[in-house]
């Protein structure tokens, strides 16, 4: 079965594709959570599970259905989600452009499809973008624009999960595509052919946000004046009161043990409180230990209003970005960071020899193995980098710090110069 992201965000798709095809006001009544709190409940009407085969001749996706409803009947809360969001898109989306009328019932006799994955526009704007990010036009921005670490993959240009398109928006990227192969491509042509197919409602890209309650649309990088005014706002107030790390006993082992009494650790993180303007939000950094014989470092922007929230996973980008504010801090933190690593991938590749005994010993939502390698982590990278972060944006919260702090939210949330335009559906 596929992963949880790719069977939630089929689920939105599909449902997205039900409402449009019921229209707005039937499809309150029929996509209705008092009626039918529960995926099982919607399914216990026939003329539910008819609506739900026309919807699946109008999406593309990867998640396969009989997996997206097995997931749905176990996952309430996707369900819901997805249910609340639907509804919201199908009455609302003229707001975000009056082209997207789609609120009348059969909306495009079908000509329009919400798609999910590696398939038709999806997968051709995931090679427009390859085309433009490696161009030598990009290149050459990179070094020219202050911060911009340039784009390490396809959420920090564009985060759409889903896409909305017709056959006109498939035949303009298809025009795009040929152009690209034949002459150097850039963002810039890129970002014009989006946002044209945008305004003629032609072409919308979701960023999905989960949510149970209410949902809401929000339009990000439509005005430049709209994502200046939000970059200006984000403000750095303070860190976390980051403590060294410290293992609970002298041997991974007996600190497990203690772990699994319920004595806890310091945590190894260390959060930026920020003001986005429109609420209180902050970025975590933090290393995380999993996957490759690395593992990777992590800034994750959380809460803020109207923003978005997103992460940059790589201390090459957090080097970049530092540096256009602090060259000799930034290269200070690269130092401290790659003097751990060598330390911690030795660990990592020792105890991967032994990885399935330790994981199969577990306590509440951890393991042994993920005990050992937190010890790792901290020991050898987070002990080493977090006081030079937090020392260097509580002396420098006049100017600096604010600075890489934009840069950090700019990156995090696709709000860079050359990102796309998005809508966040949450």
């Amino acid at each position: 079965m596929a992963g949880e992201t790719t069977l939630a965000e089929s689920a939105q798709a599909i449902f997205c594709s039900m409402a449009d095809y019921l229209g707005a006001s039937k499809s309150e009544k029929i996509l209705n959570l008092k009626l039918y709190p529960k995926f099982d409940d919607f399914l216990s009407n026939s003329k539910n599970k008819e609506f739900l085969d026309k919807a699946l001749t109008r999406v593309k996706v990867d998640g396969n259905a009989k997996d997206v409803f097995e997931f749905l009947s176990k996952k309430d809360s996707w369900y819901q989600s997805s249910i609340i969001i639907a509804n919201k898109i199908v009455k609302d989306l003229k707001e975000i452009d009056s082209n997207y009328n789609i609120s009348q019932e059969g909306y495009s006799d079908g000509g329009m499809f919400y798609l999910r994955g590696n398939v038709d526009v999806m997968k051709d704007i995931g090679e427009l973008f390859k085309l433009a990010n490696t161009s030598p036009i990009t290149k050459r921005l990179e070094k020219e624009l202050p911060g911009f670490p340039g784009f390490k993959d396809i959420n920090k240009w564009s985060p759409a999960d889903i896409y909305f398109a017709n056959k006109t928006s498939q035949s303009e990227i298809k025009k795009q595509l040929t152009l690209a192969k034949k002459s150097p491509y850039s963002f810039d042509i890129l970002n014009q052919s989006i946002t044209k197919m945008i305004d003629e409602g032609n072409l919308l890209p979701l960023s999905l946000k989960k949510t149970t309650k209410s949902a809401s649309l929000v339009k990000v990088n439509f005005s430049d004046d709209i994502r200046n005014k939000l970059l200006n706002t984000v403000k750095f107030i303070n860190t976390t009161n980051w403590k060294e790390y410290k293992r609970l006993d002298r041997t991974e082992e007996l600190s497990w043990l203690k772990i699994k009494q319920g004595q806890k650790t310091e945590t190894r993180d260390i959060r930026l409180m920020i003001d986005t303007g429109g609420g209180k939000g902050e970025i975590k950094l933090r290393h995380d230990p999993s996957g490759s014989s690395s593992g990777r470092l992590v800034i994750e922007f959380l809460g803020g209003g109207e923003a978005r929230g997103g992460s940059i996973a790589s201390h090459i980008a957090l080097h970049n970005l530092w540096s256009a504010v602090d060259k000799s801090a930034a290269d200070k933190f690269l130092k401290a960071y790659n003097d751990g690593l060598k330390e911690f991938s030795k660990i990592k590749k020792d105890k991967d020899k032994d990885k399935t005994t330790l994981r199969s010993d577990k306590y509440k939502n951890t393991s042994q193995y993920d005990h050992h390698m937190a010890i790792a982590s901290a020991e050898n990278i987070t002990n080493n980098i977090m006081p030079i972060i937090k020392t260097w944006f509580n002396s420098n919260t006049d100017d600096k710090a604010q600075k890489l702090t934009r840069l950090m939210f700019q990156i995090a949330t696709s709000r860079s110069p050359l990102s796309s335009r998005f809508v966040i559906a949450k």
